[in-house]
Parts: structure tokens; sequence; C-alpha cells
């Protein structure tokens, strides 16, 4: 379930921005962002565990 929260909250940004409302589209933009960094920054600096 966490794996879908950015494709939640960019489609939720997307949609926001169709119907002309800007600040919760905006809003989520940067709420997807933030997400996408943290996953980004644990990814990069978590050990890469690969059974060979």
């Amino acid at each position: 379930m966490v794996m879908m929260l950015p494709f939640v909250t960019g489609t939720l940004a997307v949609w926001f921005g169709l119907v002309g409302r800007r600040r919760p589209c905006v809003t989520f933009w940067l709420l997807t962002l933030v997400i996408f960094a943290a996953w980004c920054n644990y990814h990069m600096t978590s050990p890469l565990a690969l059974s060979l």
C-alpha cells in the first residue's frame, strides 16, 4: 500500500489541477515530491541486500 502513495498523491494533484483548484494541486505535488525524496534517501543509504 505504501508503494502506491506517490501515485495516489500525484493523481490527486493532476485531478485538482484539471478542476482548477490550484492550492490543493500544488500541495499534493509538493507532498509527492517529499515522498519521492524520502524514499530516494532511504534506498540510497540502505545496504543493498542481494542473494546470489
